[in-house]
């Protein structure tokens, strides 16, 4: 256990943190008790991450290694809130989104520093990015996570946007003509029924530049520098093992992997779309992306038949602790 009352850098103005790999991704979790609120906070991840003369901070090259949460220790019954912030190094953005990855990376925080005990079988957690309400089941290995399970819990109002955000529309690109279902669940998704060795940077654009039309039209307003996440998919088997091809696309670059909540969202989406069986209350898709595989599983409701869950489970790795130094609070 972590004493979060020491001195941090004999005085210096500074925050508790830790780099955590989860996933693909890299996260540098801050503690939310530490950074000012508000856009003058946004300020300060910013330049935490890109370094405050913007040449070189925590953070890295691709989106994936440009990500920060904002903690804050958790209650006795292992509930915590986390926000995530997606930092964009050519425009110098900092955006609220969704993450999965990032909840995970970022239950380590309360866990390291007075909070859960590592034995607390469930930890409860919310992004207040985005609003959405979590479950995350870590494995434990000498008291640090190895793993964690991470379940998005479904309400109402997210059941209908696993129906789609306004109207799917089709659009041609070159002699190809595509089919694009807007999704908004957290990001902004654009699930595009095309092979995904098939995508090219014009597919890719024209498929942005349209999705984020229909999603305005819908009544969807993005902050200043927001992009959707491109996501083109081929259905490979349906049935008990239900199967699919896809890959994620985000700022003209494609994702090392699938991150975990497009992948629920697509395959809730799928399943809302292609109809479930009857009186299933659980049901599993693996998802084939770019550097591998893993399974999503889906749980429903015993009556009803809707989505009450989707889960997968990611791999979770301490890379350091310590503190992010806050220099300019001096001046």
């Amino acid at each position: 256990m972590i004493n979060d009352d020491a001195p941090l850098l004999g005085g210096m103005p500074a925050a508790h943190c830790a780099i955590v790999r989860a996933g693909t991704s890299s996260v540098v979790v801050l503690d939310g008790r530490t950074i000012r609120p508000g856009e003058a906070g946004k300020k300060e991840v910013l330049r935490i991450i890109l370094g405050q003369d913007f040449q070189g901070g925590l953070g890295g090259k691709t989106s994936q290694d440009n990500k920060a949460a904002l903690a804050w220790p958790a209650d006795k019954r292992g509930r915590f809130r986390f926000r995530f912030l997606q930092v964009i190094p050519h425009s110098r953005k900092v955006l609220p989104m969704e993450c999965s990855n990032a909840a995970a990376a970022s239950a380590l925080l309360p866990q390291l520093v007075r909070g859960v005990s590592p034995e607390h079988p469930v930890i409860h957690t919310r992004n207040l990015s985005t609003g959405q309400p979590m479950e995350l089941y870590p494995e434990i290995v000498r008291g640090v996570p190895r793993s964690c399970g991470i379940r998005f819990l479904v309400r109402p109002a997210d059941r209908q946007a696993l129906r789609g955000f306004g109207r799917p529309f089709e659009l041609k690109i070159g002699r190809r003509k595509l089919r694009c279902n807007p999704v908004l669940r957290g990001n902004l998704f654009l699930f595009t029924e095309i092979d995904p060795e098939e995508m090219t940077e014009e597919i890719m654009a024209g498929i942005e530049r349209a999705g984020m039309r229909a999603a305005r039209k819908s009544g969807f307003q993005p902050p200043s520098g927001y992009h959707p996440k491109v996501v083109p998919f081929q259905v490979l088997e349906r049935g008990e093992k239900s199967a699919v091809k896809a890959a994620s696309f985000y700022h003209g670059e494609r994702h090392r992997s699938m991150p975990g909540s497009a992948a629920m969202a697509l395959t809730g989406f799928l399943e809302t779309k292609l109809g479930s069986v009857d009186q299933i209350t659980c049901c599993r898709w693996k998802v084939h992306h770019p550097s591998g595989e893993f399974e999503v599983r889906l749980g429903f409701h015993r009556k009803q038949s809707e989505i009450e869950w989707a889960e997968f489970t990611t791999p979770v790795h301490l890379i350091g602790w310590g503190a992010a130094a806050l220099p300019w609070r001096r001046g």
